[in-house]
């Protein structure tokens, strides 16, 4: 139901609704194969993905490939809100199955007039006077049980407009002599070997009981994707340490640890959105629920919010560019007092379908019920599959190869009980986009790969590089500060500000680390770790040593079990924003000429790469056992960056691409859509459609307060109850012999109250 778009090229800009009308008769053909499209579609569908049903979409349809085939969305959302979040009785709390089983598309109702925007159209063409009797469709394969088909009565963008294909797949007989539009909704997305996402839409003509002709078009839903670091951050995510995970459930007094939580989550907020000011964009700090104790015991708070899921995306071509759903994939940890049935996953992840799951963002969970995670000495056993262990790289292209929207990565050790539930990673191999990458993460203590890289924007040909953690140089640096005779000074330094209630910071001195078999331990498997993980980057995505951004992290294997954790906040594990300043824990080392010794030699190796720092106080709060990206979470403008579906090597001349027929002449502008008016309640605005490479026939109008229609008309009086609300206006203009034009344009993100 994602209302959200991209428009990026002219033949992006197509509306897919209205181009074939009038322009191909079918005439009657002789008994085809099924497998084989005839010359002459019957139906099609937007196989060349430019965002348009035309004539170029006729070559190849029959049959999907990576290169060029239709696409759907897995309608997983909740556009009205109207999934229940506690049983009906009020009382009994839901399990995580059923939390999960309710969306979009486990009806068989468009919801919404938002929810129009999610169906991909197919367009069974008019036919002649008198050449057949009837239309059936027919869906093939093993996806016929995973879509639900809508046929199109009316404008098509309100939900009044659809009605579910009949069971009998016979299309209204009033409708065949002007062609048929269709909207294909997924059910679920690919989870394993059972399905490979595809979809066979078949139209058969029949002229009384006989068969005069087939025609079909092939159709794949769209891949799960991760976002990327890339993307600039709109809201940030820590947990709130106040509120119970379960709806409506009554905790108890707080314990001293929990109050600890919040006193130090505070201050560590702060400075987040110290840091939201310096980003000066529209970026927001929420805190989701985090309590627990409503299942198997405990009532302490869960402040890993980067572990208990991995924000993603879904998208398909559109008439703006790119129709997108955004993501909230629940990570496959166990909880660990409660690992079986219907009730497998970490409590805190819940958040995925109470809090985040609504309008234009679905909730996503898989796992095997009988997958139980080895036992690892000293480590928690669920730890793998924390989603701490999963990110990506963003936007490359290397070897021939291009990865518009990045690859995933994850840390494990194929064959060995150090990894995630192999359902899950199976799950995210089978997308058959963002090839996952995997590193090594084993000789961490926690097993996760921001303990030791994060992704930052950077002034170079990729945009971004990686941060990387560098054990040597920490080490190096405090030696030197150990030969400069200040050995005997505390490595972590308090500065002005005495600890919170109930902690005490560490005693170790700049000689004791300098001195310590742990430290040298730490700081020898740490460099070997991290320098394989990178290797493998390195190969797989063409960065270079001169890309890499090492930054000083002291690693220690205090334990003696050959994994190491850090001595003091780990830099590396960073919160990359999207935008020039990114979020480093405070590092509270020694001072040299006034300045933190590990600050300063961060700052000057990210000025370098145009990155600025805001330092976040997070050590009381982490305790050391994970830092800043441990305890958050974000969601992300996934409007920036490329299509997906342009992965791969580029076609060139000789390999088999199809030779399609050139598309309509579509609408260009020469000065686009503007706004004017006063953004303030009680007031009116008004869009100016702009000017365009040819005079438009009919304008058409729809203004949006989020996702809610409020009005069609090119004038608009903004009201009270939209304060708070992303106001938008459609503009859709046709004339014939073009392809309808459609373009959006954001009025603003809150009217001002009187």
């Amino acid at each position: 139901m994602s209302t959200r778009s991209r428009s990026r090229r002219c033949s992006g800009a197509l509306l897919a609704t209205a181009v074939l009308g009038a322009g191909l008769a079918v005439t009657a053909v002789g008994p085809s194969s099924a497998t084989a499209a005839s010359d002459t579609p019957l139906v099609l569908a937007d196989t060349n993905r430019d965002g348009a049903i035309t004539t170029a979409d006729a070559a190849g349809r029959g049959t999907w490939t990576k290169q060029r085939g239709a696409l759907f969305l897995a309608n997983l959302d909740d556009d009205q809100q109207t999934c229940p979040v506690i049983g009906a009785d009020g009382t009994t709390q839901l399990t995580d199955v059923q939390l999960a089983s309710c969306n979009d598309a486990a009806d068989d109702a468009v919801n919404g007039d938002s929810d129009a925007l999610d169906l991909a159209r197919v367009r069974v063409l008019p036919v002649g006077a008198g050449a057949v009797d009837s239309v059936r469709v027919e869906l093939r394969g093993v996806g016929a049980a995973k879509v639900n088909v809508f046929v199109r009565r009316g404008g098509g963008d309100a939900a009044d407009d659809w009605t579910p294909l009949p069971a009998h797949g016979m299309l209204p007989a009033d409708l065949l002599g002007t062609g048929v539009e269709l909207g294909v909704e997924g059910t679920d997305i690919i989870r394993d070997e059972s399905w490979d996402g595809t979809v066979t839409v078949r139209v058969v003509h029949r002229a009384g009981a006989r068969q005069v002709a087939t025609d079909q078009v092939e159709l794949r839903v769209a891949p799960l994707l991760f976002v990327t670091d890339r993307m600039p951050i709109e809201k940030l995510y820590m947990a709130d340490n106040a509120t119970s995970v379960y709806e409506g459930a009554t905790m108890p007094e707080p314990t001293a640890g929990t109050i600890r939580s919040q006193r130090n989550g505070d201050a560590l907020a702060a400075d987040f959105l110290a840091g939201m000011d310096r980003i000066q964009d529209d970026v927001e700090l929420v805190k989701l629920p985090s309590m627990q104790g409503a299942r198997g015991g405990g009532n302490g708070t869960d402040i890993w919010t980067q572990d208990i899921m991995e924000p993603g995306l879904m998208s398909i071509p559109s008439a703006s560019g790119e129709q997108q759903m955004r993501v909230f994939v629940r990570a496959p940890v166990r909880d660990g007092r409660d690992n079986a049935g219907s009730n497998p996953f970490r409590q805190t992840g819940r958040v995925v379908f109470t809090e985040l799951r609504g309008p234009d963002i679905a909730g996503v969970q898989h796992f095997d019920p009988a997958y139980v995670p080895a036992t690892i000495p000293g480590m928690s056993y669920d730890s793998r599959g924390s989603t701490g262990n999963y990110g990506t790289v963003p936007a490359y292209e290397h070897d021939g190869e291009s990865f518009p929207l990045g690859r995933k990565v994850l840390g494990a050790v194929p064959g060995t009980g150090f990894t995630a539930d192999p359902a899950f990673n199976e799950m995210l191999d089978r997308q058959g986009f963002q090839d996952p990458i995997v590193v090594d993460t084993s000789w961490l203590s926690v097993g996760h790969i921001d303990e030791f890289m994060s992704v930052v924007p950077a002034d170079n040909d990729r945009g971004w590089t990686v941060v990387a953690a560098d054990p040597r140089l920490a080490l190096d640096l405090l030696t030197e500060l150990d030969d400069a005779g200040r050995g005997g000074e505390t490595l972590y330094t308090p500065y002005d500000a005495a600890p919170v209630e109930g902690n005490t910071p560490p005693t170790m001195t700049v000689a004791e680390a300098v001195a310590s078999p742990a430290i040298a331990s730490g700081t020898a498997i740490g460099h070997a770790g991290v320098n394989r993980a990178l290797s493998v980057l390195k190969r797989e995505t063409g960065l270079t040593e001169d890309d890499i951004v090492r930054v000083p992290v002291l690693y220690t294997d205090a334990r003696g079990l050959g994994r190491v954790g850090v001595q003091i906040p780990n830099a590396a594990n960073l919160i990359g924003t999207g935008h020039d300043v990114v979020f480093i824990p405070t590092q509270h080392t020694p001072a040299v000429d006034g300045e933190d010794l590990f600050q300063a030699e961060i700052e000057k190796r990210l000025a370098e790469v145009g990155t600025d720092v805001q330092w976040a106080e997070d050590y009381f709060y982490t305790s050391r056992s994970g830092q800043i990206h441990c305890v958050t979470n974000a969601l992300r403008d996934t409007t920036h960056g490329a299509a997906w579906w342009t992965e791969g090597a580029s076609a060139t001349p000789g390999t088999g691409t199809p030779t399609v027929p050139a598309p309509l002449v579509i609408f260009s502008h020469v000065v686009r859509p503007t706004v004017q008016g006063k953004f303030r309640v009680g007031r009116t605005v008004r869009i100016d459609v702009g000017l365009y490479n040819a005079t438009p026939e009919t304008v058409s109008y729809r203004w949006y307060a989020g996702t809610k229609v409020i009005g069609t008309k090119a004038a608009q009086k903004l009201k009270r109850k939209w304060v708070g609300k992303r106001i938008r206006v459609k503009v859709t203009v046709t004339k014939r012999g073009y392809a309808p034009y459609t373009s959006v344009t954001t009025v603003g993100k809150r009217p001002l109250r009187k």
